[in-house]
């Protein structure tokens, strides 16, 4: 029994026929049956039924087949990994990014970015994480960026930053005199929260609800900058990352009691083949001075 034997056996699944598959195999016919014969010797069954011109699989052939694609697969994982294992990413790498963080990253860091990697070309797709997940599954993408939640238990993730939520008020707003707000000073404001999807969203309002505080259904939004500008009118209040936290007119950003934060995270499939080349990319992300300065910064 050996790998070349359950492709053969795949091959034959595929074409219902001998040498179709033999030829798709390039080797003889009488060498491909004489394997699959030995095959199903060794395991006691008859995986093809060949009493008619259209070769189909038995019932316990069937059953077999799904655990010899499996070994296959996994088989095929193990060998990318092995021969990317040192390599960097090359070629086109198409990124999934939420867009909570795509407009406030990129601009920091895509220029040196490209100069760092110049084997790679990268495309960037804004998306909410719910699509971002679905399209890391099927091969959209090689991996995203995007925050820490629950979901990403089933995926690979490289911790990138952590950062500071802030609370954005219209400096003619009472709270913009303090130096700090606690979540419990935002109960009765009018609290602006960007639409369902977007996880920030989701976990905004997390430490809204344990804190009591009332979440307004006056506006839902589906960009930060939206959301700002009404602040700016002093038509609410609402939460802003830290890289989002840049001066606007109007607009002060309040530090939060107690301290809130978000992980950002790369994230992909378990068994992508290029994880050294991603994990290098986190690498240099997390470090890069840019990055660094505005998390670091004082508003």
């Amino acid at each position: 029994m050996n790998l070349k034997d359950f492709e053969y056996v795949k091959a034959i699944a595929q074409h219902k026929h001998f040498r179709k598959a033999a030829d798709a195999c390039f080797v003889s016919q009488p060498t491909l049956s004489g394997q699959v014969k030995k095959l199903e010797q060794t395991l006691g069954v008859t995986l093809f039924d060949r009493s008619t011109k259209q070769v189909t699989l038995t019932a316990k052939g069937v059953r077999l087949l799904a655990q010899i694609e499996v070994i296959l697969e996994q088989t095929q994982i193990l060998k990318e990994l092995a021969s990317t294992s040192n390599e960097p990413l090359q070629g086109k790498i198409t990124i999934g990014i939420i867009p909570t963080i795509a407009p406030y990253l990129l601009p920091t860091l895509l220029t040196s970015m490209k100069e760092a990697f110049v084997d790679s070309q990268f495309a960037f797709i804004e998306m909410q994480t719910a699509t971002i997940l679905d399209a890391l599954n099927n091969g959209e993408l090689d991996f995203a960026i995007l925050a820490d939640v629950a979901e990403l238990s089933h995926y690979h993730t490289i911790p990138l930053y952590k950062e500071d939520f802030l609370v954005a008020v219209s400096k003619d707003n009472a709270l913009a005199k303090h130096k700090k707000v606690a979540l419990s000073d935002l109960q009765g404001c009018s609290l602006l929260m960007l639409s369902d999807g977007h996880c920030f969203k989701d976990q905004a309002q997390k430490f809204c609800f344990s804190a009591g505080v009332d979440v307004s259904n006056q506006y839902k939004g589906n960009s930060l900058e939206t959301l700002l500008a009404l602040v700016a009118m002093d038509d609410g209040v609402t939460f802003v990352p830290k890289l989002a936290c840049t001066q606007r007119t109007g607009i002060d950003y309040m530090p939060i009691f107690p301290n809130q934060q978000r992980n950002v995270v790369f994230a992909c499939r378990k068994h992508y083949p290029h994880l050294a080349g991603v994990e290098q990319l986190g690498e240099w992300l997390s470090a890069h001075p840019n990055l660094k300065t505005q998390l670091a910064k004082a508003l």
